[in-house]
């Protein structure tokens, strides 16, 4: 996969981290957060988007499964 900043920090964004964004935000955006950034932009605990991801990935959201077999 191509590296994506983040666009408020510039810390690069991983793989999963890109999946949330489209998850919660939508497929159409332009713009990715870090786990971090994304947590100030929804105003919710860090850990807990984590949490959040790994749950999307256990349950086989084709989001993370995609990115990851790219």
């Amino acid at each position: 996969m191509k590296k994506v900043a983040c666009c408020n920090c510039k810390k690069e964004v991983g793989d999963t981290e890109v999946a949330l964004n489209l998850k919660l935000l939508g497929k159409h955006i332009g713009n990715f957060r870090c786990f971090g950034c994304l947590s100030v932009n929804l105003n919710c605990d860090r850990d807990k988007l984590i949490r959040l991801a790994q749950h999307y990935k256990d349950s086989g959201c084709i989001l993370f499964m995609t990115i990851e077999s790219s």
